[in-house]
């Protein structure tokens, strides 16, 4: 007996749910409401998924599951009012399909539905005790929340093999671990995978797909993301800035591809100790502040076979004058070791600092404007040509998402001699040796990192 498959009601066209108006109207304020490209609004109770076709949904609960092409909906709506859904769409275009299960509950400041039941703890229900987790192809993403509501994500790419998780997993605890400062002082969720690629008969030679972004890494990523955001009822994180700790061969790879791919998203990165830098410097990627770390008799490059390493790269984008610095390891191996991580972790701290816009406080309120005194020469109880009429109000200026690097604030220093100087003319070409320097924090750490003099603090007592 041949098995009946769930239907799907089609909505075509949206005009079509007028004719529920009167159960739409018996939703609370709160229900989703998705902007046809009719320009008619509708309330939906759940948005359960998104295809490649469109969302599958219920106007009210127990109702039939209908269907609502992506044709009939003001997209352009959707992305300014819907972001989670939007996000869904993107994804779907290229062949995804995702369980959103969104209800009232993703409206901001909307009280839970009628009857609802409280959902479990994200966190409390993970795989990983204090993680969350999920899964997109074959690679797996584990995300850890700050203390507060995430204003970024730091990517940590570490390992050989793509095993980037395993270095965090019995460390990094929320508010506590190496990586504290950012969930503490800055707000930054802290995001790892396990790539999951084969170490039996490794060849180092052989660059694996998951090292460039482009190839399918850098989508999943995103999808990821999404996930977690959905998950969490969290758009903000499909838009936080990233800032990228990767080291050694396949994750300093995927940092530097990464970065290469998003440029926009990324805030600023550290490699380490990497190499198959494929990816051609451009102004894009100029623009993003980078620190190479590279040992100065370190030839892992020469081990993997790859021609673009921290050397090949800064001298390839040179004539671009790119924000990126210069950190030879004085007498430095292949190896990672305390001062490379301090001296990374040091630098993401200060370029948060620099690029990110102060966080908006909670507390307090705008001083009143004083009340205009009345016009002396205008008899009192007549009004002024145009009084009593609203001006128009000026349009609202997002503030910008990175502060772009003033490089006069910088400095120009020698690999070489560790010698610096305060840059006078941002446009002036480097001279041989020399590299770029964001600022004065990070003048003094790079000083000492590239004379062998910078110590690293004790370990905090746990």
């Amino acid at each position: 007996m041949k098995k009946l498959r769930p239907r799907l009601t089609p909505l075509f066209p949206l005009f079509a749910v007028a004719l529920l108006g009167w159960i739409a109207c018996s939703l609370p304020a709160s229900a989703i409401t998705l902007t046809g490209a009719n320009g008619k609004a509708v309330e939906f109770h759940v948005i359960k998924q998104a295809t490649p076709k469109g969302l599958t949904a219920q106007l009210v609960a127990d109702g039939p599951v209908i269907g609502v092409t992506w044709d009939k909906l003001d997209l352009t709506a959707l992305e300014r009012d819907q972001k989670l859904i939007f996000a869904a769409y993107e994804r779907a275009l290229a062949g995804e399909t995702i369980d959103l299960n969104l209800d009232s509950s993703t409206v901001p400041g909307a009280p839970p539905a009628p009857g609802a039941e409280p959902k479990p703890n994200a966190e409390a229900s993970a795989k990983y005790p204090g993680w969350l987790d999920t899964k997109v192809g074959k690679i797996e993403f584990m995300l850890q929340l700050p203390l507060s509501k995430p204003r970024g994500i730091l990517l940590v790419s570490l390992d050989d093999f793509g095993h980037s998780f395993r270095y965090l997993s019995s460390v990094q605890e929320k508010g506590k671990g190496p990586w504290a400062d950012f969930q503490t002082k800055h707000d930054f969720a802290i995001l790892s995978y396990e790539a999951g690629i084969p170490e039996a008969d490794f060849d180092p030679r052989k660059a694996d797909d998951f090292m460039f972004a482009d190839k399918g890494s850098g989508r999943a990523l995103e999808s990821a993301l999404g996930n977690f955001a959905t998950k969490l009822k969290q758009p903000e994180l499909l838009e936080a800035p990233i800032v990228i700790y990767a080291a050694e061969r396949t994750g300093a790879a995927f940092g530097y591809s990464y970065l290469n791919y998003k440029p926009e998203k990324v805030l600023a990165t550290v490699l380490t100790k990497g190499a198959f830098y494929d990816s051609a410097p451009r102004p894009e990627t100029a623009k993003v502040p980078i620190l190479f770390i590279w040992g100065q008799y370190c030839r892992n490059h020469e081990l993997w076979g790859s021609e673009n390493h921290a050397e090949s790269v800064l001298a390839k984008a040179a004539p671009l004058k790119p924000n990126w610095t210069n950190g030879r390891e004085f007498r430095g191996s292949s190896d990672l070791n305390a001062v490379t991580e301090h001296f990374g972790k040091q630098y993401l701290l200060e370029m948060i600092k620099m690029r990110m816009p102060e966080k908006k406080s909670n507390t307090g309120a705008p001083a009143a404007a004083e009340a205009p005194k009345p016009d002396a020469a205008t008899p009192e109880g007549e009004k002024k040509e145009g009084e009593g009429t609203e001006p128009p109000a000026a349009p609202v200026e997002e503030a910008p998402k990175f502060l772009e690097i003033d490089r006069t604030k910088g400095y120009r220093g020698n690999v070489m001699t560790g010698e610096t100087f305060k840059i006078t003319d941002p446009e002036a070409a480097l001279g041989p040796d020399e590299t770029f320097i964001p600022n004065d924090a990070v003048n003094n750490l790079w000083k000492k990192f590239v004379l062998g003099e910078l110590e690293p603090p004790m370990p905090k007592p746990q």
